[in-house]
């Protein structure tokens, strides 16, 4: 009897994950999600249930979908029943600021968003209520570590934030702190007094920033992008910086995205900042026959497929811009001149100009480099210009746009979660 009521609650279990929403990860949106919050309701990936593990029984409950049949009991799965992934990012990401970067499916396991997103919602539940946290105040302040320009070291660097000039500015050293008539006001609510002149200023209207946990190797990592920006005599300027702290840098992360947002007047979330299309090596050989091989980092960014000689350089090599079909832009999965030797994974790019003779790592890279500059050289300007950064913006924008009536018996399984 004990045999067959457990089967019933599985097969219950079964179906609730195949309801709306509870397809796919509430925190990621990775498809057929196998792990779960019993407490929360939530159906989550392998990745995200890890650090649910890491906030504590006391905040997430996780148990396997497919591990643990035997310990699922009836009232577990009518909670899940009630809430469901959807239900319950209405609840608690109600209140996500448009600044606010949210992981997705192609963010790395351990990636600092991830887990800096699943402890502003549950741990710290910052998107409850409408208040504004200090890095949406439209200045922010504070130490973060530079990589030198060219160099292999990192310096301590006082960052300052403002919003109204539309700079991020960086110092070498902090300012002495006053209680007088503020120039700036840091985000404790410390107003600062900047005694040197800064070491530079970039313009936030033309910057990009993303997380540079694949370049840099630590995971508080951010990478900005200037298009010609200070000293790039006309080319990008690559600016790493790392904190810390997760919480620390996805903040200023989102204190840029925030100024952006203000700044550029857009409604978009992922006009703010974006992430590359593709990063990655590959070997290049020049135009001439005698040019041997090298190997060169690239960054396939919108339309701009930049190479450098290491993945931290300040500067890239060379930028190729990517055009259309129309224009005479176009990218074959071979080594099309045919004095030249056939590496294994090679590809030519065409541009009206001259044609890039490119070699991949390997297959999967080969394909999925393909794949990519293909996917640019068949889109018009307009597409490439305001295509989504990924299926989490989509997601993201499907679970924020997914609103719901809290009926009682769901307002009151939210309560008993929030111990």
């Amino acid at each position: 009897m004990a045999a067959r009521g457990n089967a019933e609650v599985l097969l219950r279990l079964d179906e609730v994950s195949k309801k709306e929403g509870n397809d796919q990860c509430a925190e990621c949106f990775v498809a057929d999600p196998d792990w779960i919050s019993t407490n929360l309701g939530v159906f989550l990936c392998i990745h995200c249930s890890g650090i649910h593990r890491r906030l504590g029984s006391h905040i997430s409950q996780i148990k396997s979908l497919k591990l643990d049949d035997k310990s699922w009991t009836a009232d577990m799965v009518q909670n899940l029943d009630t809430v469901g992934n959807i239900a319950a990012n209405e609840y608690w990401a109600k209140n996500v600021p448009l600044a606010y970067k949210r992981p997705g499916p192609k963010d790395r396991p351990d990636s600092v968003l991830r887990e800096q997103w699943i402890r502003a919602k549950y741990e710290r539940k910052e998107f409850l209520t409408e208040s504004h946290p200090a890095y949406l105040s439209g200045s922010r302040s504070g130490l973060l570590y530079k990589k030198g320009k060219g160099r292999n070291d990192w310096n301590a660097r006082w960052f300052v934030l403002d919003q109204k000039e539309g700079t991020l500015s960086y110092y070498k050293k902090r300012g002495s702190a006053t209680r007088g008539r503020s120039e700036v006001v840091g985000c404790a609510g410390v107003t600062l007094k900047l005694l040197d002149k800064p070491l530079g200023v970039i313009e936030l209207r033309r910057t990009n920033a993303c997380f540079a946990h694949d370049v840099t190797g630590m995971v508080n990592s951010l990478q900005m992008i200037i298009p010609d920006g200070p000293g790039a005599n006309g080319k990008t300027r690559n600016i790493f910086v790392y904190s810390e702290t997760g919480q620390e840098i996805v903040e200023w992360l989102v204190c840029i995205r925030h100024a952006r947002l203000c700044l550029l007047k857009v409604t978009a979330g992922n006009m703010l900042t974006h992430d590359f299309t593709k990063a990655g090596y590959l070997d290049k050989t020049g135009p001439t026959l005698s040019n041997g091989w090298r190997k060169r980092w690239f960054v396939l960014d919108g339309r701009r497929l930049r190479y450098y000689g290491n993945p931290m350089d300040p500067y890239e090599l060379n930028d190729i811009e990517i055009g259309t079909e129309a224009d005479g832009y176009a990218v074959h999965d071979e080594i099309t001149d045919r004095r030249r030797r056939a590496p294994q994974y090679g590809m030519t790019i065409v541009t009206p100009t001259r044609s890039y003779y490119l070699n991949a790592t390997g297959l999967d890279e080969y394909n999925e480099w393909l794949k990519a500059i293909r996917s640019v050289v068949q889109q018009s300007p307009t597409e490439t210009a305001t295509m989504a950064t990924g299926a989490a913006s989509s997601a993201a924008a499907a679970a924020a746009s997914a609103t719901t009536t809290t009926p009682r018996s769901l307002a009151a399984a939210m309560e008993r979660t929030q111990l």
